[in-house]
């Protein structure tokens, strides 16, 4: 009886800190210092907020593998392609993404490399949609950056031979 007794006490005691942890995630919040201004802002679960230019951020991604490809697919809140290109070099979100060109080119073009197994990395510019591919020696990596109203959808496809 007494086993019982404790083991019952320990559970109680053990979800009772539990939920009280829970109690304190959902209380949490996140202080950004922007300039000489204070600003204070609920954490957010399941979505990352980074900051460009000190203007905030918010992206939901979504992973997916088929057979030799790997695609993640984010979309950015309230952002151009522009900020999300910047954004993705600075974040190295891609393998050899220092090699981009600092801004997105406003018309078609390739830039040979040879270096480090990348051959070249070649930009296809449209009016809402770019799409940037890394040609190395063991597959293809392709960067998608579409304009979706106020919104921009990246798509990081890795591809294998």
């Amino acid at each position: 009886m007494k086993k019982i007794s404790f083991f019952c006490l320990g559970l109680l005691v053990f979800t009772g800190c539990q939920n009280e942890s829970k109690k304190t995630v959902n209380e949490t919040t996140v202080t950004v210092k922007k300039d000489s201004a204070t600003v204070i802002k609920p954490a957010v679960e399941n979505t990352s907020i980074t900051e460009t230019k000190g203007i905030l951020t918010q992206k939901e991604c979504t992973e997916k593998q088929v057979e030799y490809e790997t695609e993640m697919e984010c979309i950015f809140k309230n952002s151009s392609v522009d900020e999300v290109y910047r954004q993705t070099i600075k974040d190295k979100e891609v393998e050899k993404s220092e090699l981009l060109l600092a801004n997105l080119p406003k018309s078609n073009s390739t830039k040979e490399i040879n270096q480090d197994g990348l051959i070249s990395i070649t930009y296809t510019v449209g009016p809402k949609k770019t799409d940037i591919e890394f040609f190395f020696e063991g597959g293809v990596t392709t960067i998608s950056l579409e304009q979706q109203n106020k919104d921009v959808k990246r798509t990081i496809i890795h591809s294998a031979d």
